[in-house]
């Protein structure tokens, strides 16, 4: 923009001072600050350009801006009181509206009326340049948080599509390295395991404690963020500096909300890695469930004048308990009822294992007459021996019944007696064991037991499932409850009494849960 004949409009006003009255040359250098004004680009040359101003108006070889903590501008030597220098000094505030930029102090007599317009035409224009300012910093600012919020949201984006653990660390380095300018980076997991690395050179792949430090302090990886989640720690993420400059507050809160959604990543990835074992696991439990369904007897054999009742509750997915009746011939030919009740010990899958090694030995062994049951348990003992994992053993009762007569030859290896409860008042009679539990001792020696069976009795061969359920206040049932259910119900089939029996048991947990397998077998002659 120009004036008249093309002159610049500063110029035309500097021409029109000089024609004026004498006093009014006193404007030039405001309009010489007001000239160069837009030509400063930061707040402290704007003050510079005052504070020069000022004394060239106030004739002045002394003087300076004082803050109220710290001289912003000085030339020459510096008032001890600002605020009131003293004689021979000029004290004039500077500020716009309520904001106190400080004091204009300059060493002169007498106080230029431009000096005080001076003040009043650059106050405001220092709030307008420190608004700028500030209006660029926020835009600053604003623009670096929508870049970081891409950032997050890409991160966030690729990291659910990778599948491994060292895809996902890889992933997070490669971002720290580009938002913030590292060239130097490194991750390592919990074990020490050398997960990541970064413009470090070739590591180990694993770090102890020693090297880490040593590597930490020879490539200046200021920075150590532990890869954490509510729940474990997956390892160290070491940076270094960036190529320029340091990382601020901000930098680093951002650094770590980046290290906290991979940490999250890796934990959620780790749940799906465990999800996918439990599936696994599941699935191969589901198969032992069905193979343990196929042991046991889907219907019992029941000779004419008896009764059978009997049920597995596992105390897991698969159990460890066994029974198993079927019928087998004696020498005579006549028909014997063969009966067996074991419980492995420990639970879940190993114990079920070695439940159904037991089955196929006892159906191979006992499919047909034994002439003795403690001969045969000493066979069952030492294959038992030689397959058994670890201290894992088997208490055992099997014998086999006569339904003619009611003749019982047994043998109870370490097992909970069966209790024979008669039904015509005779005292109450325990098979006790007749030898060690299965599995255990090598070379063990075995009797074979024999009882009898009348009309009205009932046989009630059960685990320690059953007995040692506990109520609520941790007190075991015992047997008592067992013998006293079945003499209360003299004229009950076996299925009634097997019923009952439960019953009572489950009443005397009183809402608590089975701690073990529970296994029972009800045998009634009628």
């Amino acid at each position: 923009m120009t004036g008249p004949a093309g002159m610049p409009p500063f110029e035309r006003l500097r021409e029109l001072c000089t024609r004026i009255p004498e006093g009014t040359q006193e404007l030039l250098p405001i309009i010489d600050f007001l000239e160069t004004f837009p030509a400063q680009a930061t707040e402290e040359a704007l003050i510079h350009l005052v504070g020069v101003t000022a004394l060239g108006i106030a004739k002045a070889s002394q003087g300076g801006i004082w803050n109220g903590t710290r001289w912003i501008f000085l030339r020459g030597n510096a008032s001890p009181f600002p605020s009131h220098p003293g004689p021979g000094w000029t004290s004039l505030p500077w500020a716009y509206g309520e904001e106190q930029y400080g004091h204009l102090v300059v060493r002169t007599p007498e106080v230029p009326a431009a000096l005080t317009l001076l003040l009043s035409i650059s106050a405001p224009l220092l709030a307008w340049r420190r608004l700028e300012a500030n209006r660029s910093d926020q835009n600053r600012a604003l623009a670096l948080q929508l870049s970081r919020l891409n950032t997050l949201f890409d991160l966030t984006r690729n990291l659910g599509e990778v599948e491994t653990r060292g895809e996902l660390i890889r992933l997070m380095g490669n971002t720290l390295a580009g938002e913030f300018h590292i060239q130097r980076l490194l991750v390592v997991g919990a074990d020490g395991s050398v997960v990541h690395s970064r413009g470090l050179g070739p590591l180990p792949a694993v770090l102890e404690g020693e090297s880490i430090h040593r590597i930490v302090a020879e490539k200046g990886l200021a920075h150590a963020v532990e890869l954490r989640d509510q729940d474990h720690s997956y390892g160290f993420a070491y940076a270094a500096e960036p190529a320029q400059g340091r990382l601020n507050d901000d930098d680093e809160l951002f650094f770590q909300t980046l290290i906290n959604i991979t940490s999250t990543q890796l934990g959620g990835l780790e749940l799906r890695e465990t999800r996918i074992q439990a599936m696994k696991l599941e699935k191969d439990l589901e198969l032992a469930r069905n193979i343990q369904r196929r042991i046991l007897p889907k219907r019992l054999p029941e000779p004419e004048g008896w009764q059978c009742a009997a049920a597995n509750l596992p105390y897991q997915a698969v159990g460890g308990d066994l029974y198993d009746l079927w019928m087998a011939s004696d020498v005579d030919r006549s028909p014997r009822l063969h009966i067996a009740l074991a419980d492995i010990s420990g639970k879940g899958l190993p114990a079920s294992l070695m439940m159904t090694q037991l089955s196929a030995f006892l159906r191979a062994m006992a499919d047909r007459r034994v002439v003795d049951w403690g001969a045969l348990a000493l066979r069952l003992n030492a294959r038992m021996n030689e397959v058994r994992d670890q201290n894992r053993f088997a208490t055992l009762f099997m014998g086999s019944l006569n339904p003619a007569t009611g003749d019982l030859r047994y043998v109870n290896a370490g097992h909970n007696p069966p209790l024979l409860v008669p039904g015509d008042g005779r005292p109450l009679e325990h098979l006790q064991p007749t030898g060690p539990m299965v599995g255990l001792l090598p070379g063990a020696v075995f009797r074979e037991g024999r009882a009898t069976m009348h009309p009205g009795d009932a046989l009630v061969i059960f685990t320690d499932g059953v007995s040692e359920a506990e109520n609520l206040a941790g007190e075991d049932m015992g047997e008592d409850p067992l013998v006293a259910t079945v003499l209360e119900n003299p004229g009950a089939s076996a299925d009634d009494l097997f019923e009952k029996l439960l019953t009572r048991t489950f009443q005397h947990l009183d809402g608590g849960g089975f701690k073990d397998d529970v296994t029972l077998v009800v045998i009634k002659r009628l």
